[in-house]
């Protein structure tokens, strides 16, 4: 007679059996392509100019080295360096995505700006499929002397076909009720039939209620994780959406202020060049005072013994500092000292209207104007190769330019002669 111990036992070893279907775990290339796409999201975000990798999908590390510029190569090294775990094979996709796209990016080697790519990461990797692992294959009991050999399934038979979760567990429900019934047949042969025949519809209805027992528990099990992986996605999902706003935010504040930033910076330069126009022009008039008291005529004799008025002009030459020319030619500023750090050229003028200028025999001004030849030299001097500074400290003056004085500032009329030593 089968015992409830029995049906418990079979009942057990069928829920046992069934659960592990709906078990996923990660492989190696699982793995490999999580951390591909976690090192790539980290060097798009630490470079700002790597957005050709936007357009690569690379599944392995050797694949997304072959597609990356020296810079990116460069800052893959730090990733590169985070230890890859041995017992990724009990992951879920869960864990997958919590060791790449947080655990990962914690790490103190990775630079502060490749941080912000671990969103992007999460995203990415939750999106992966992770496979059901295949099944253990078994291996063919050894043929005896007194047995004949089993004949050999054909390969096919080893090969695990993908199959949905409801049938991996319909066909694992079915196996267990055959061996449950099988048992109960093989104990039935030594009992009494009319006592058997009274007990039946107890064990049918026992079986029946464990049965459904087992689909219920399977069935919640699946809900579950399912559930569970619903809400881990939409979770992600409303972190993602709520801070890209956040981003666009910053980043728009930082270009208002950019902006507001640049636009006083140009009042200012604008405020300086007026204040710079309004002291040569009071220095030209200062000039002309001078020119005109010097012009008051001066009675000399002359031969026929009359007395000539003469003029007595009277002319001093001054210096100017000027600081470099705009692409216009004109000079953005006017000093009467070497001013450090602005002033690069001499003018000499004795009028006020018409000079000539050199570069400054200073090396302040030397240094200033090599650090950048395009910028403070290229539009008021000629000169061989100006742009090439290797080895050079000092400039030298070979002939001197002219500039004139021209709505209130000074412009270049010929570009000064130098070479470099």
């Amino acid at each position: 007679m089968i015992s409830f111990r029995h049906i418990c036992r079979f009942s057990l070893v069928a829920f046992l059996t069934a659960i592990p279907t709906l078990a996923f775990s990660v492989t190696q290339k699982e793995m490999e392509q999580a951390r591909t796409i976690a090192a790539k999201c980290y060097i798009r975000w630490v470079n700002n100019g790597s957005g050709y990798l936007d357009e690569i999908n690379p599944t392995t590390m050797e694949e997304l080295e072959k597609s990356l510029k020296p810079k990116e190569i460069e800052n893959i090294k730090a990733f590169k360096a985070i230890p890859v775990p041995t017992d990724y094979q009990s992951w879920d996709k869960a864990k997958l995505v919590e060791y790449w796209a947080v655990t990962a990016f914690q790490n103190k080697g990775l630079q502060e700006a490749g941080r912000g790519g671990r969103i992007r990461a999460r995203t990415l990797i939750n999106k992966m499929n992770i496979a059901a692992p295949a099944p253990a294959q078994t291996q063919p009991a050894a043929p005896t002397e007194n047995k004949e050999a089993a004949p050999e399934k054909p390969a096919e038979a080893n090969v695990a076909e993908p199959a949905s979760s409801q049938e991996s567990i319909d066909s694992s429900i079915m196996a267990d009720e055959s061996l449950i019934l099988e048992g109960m047949e093989d104990e039935a042969e030594d009992i009494d039939v009319d006592k058997a025949v009274n007990y039946t519809w107890v064990y049918i209805m026992v079986l029946a209620i464990l049965v459904a027992l087992i689909i219920a528990l399977v069935v919640y099990a699946a809900n579950v994780m399912k559930k569970n992986a619903a809400e881990t996605e939409r979770k992600y999902r409303e972190e993602d959406e709520e801070s890209e706003p956040v981003n666009e935010y910053t980043e728009s504040l930082l270009a208002d202020k950019d902006l507001e930033i640049a636009m006083l910076n140009k009042k200012l330069e604008s405020a300086t060049r007026q204040n710079n126009e309004l002291k040569l022009k009071l220095e030209a008039l200062a000039s002309e005072v001078e020119s005109l008291r010097a012009r008051k005529p001066v009675e000399v004799e002359g031969s026929s013994g009359l007395t000539q008025a003469s003029p007595v002009r009277k002319e001093s030459l001054r210096s100017i500092y000027l600081g470099r020319a705009n692409a216009k030619g004109i000079f953005v500023r006017a000093d009467r000292t070497l001013n450090i750090g602005h002033s690069l050229f001499i003018l000499d003028t004795s009028d006020g209207y018409s000079g000539s200028f050199r570069v400054a025999d200073s090396p302040a001004a030397w240094s200033l104007a090599l650090s950048n030849p395009k910028e403070y030299l290229s539009y008021a001097c000629v000169g061989y190769d100006l742009e090439n500074t290797a080895g050079v400290s000092k400039i030298v003056t070979e002939e001197s330019g002219t500039a004139m004085f021209e709505g209130g500032c000074w412009k270049v009329i010929r570009r000064a002669k130098i070479r470099y030593e």
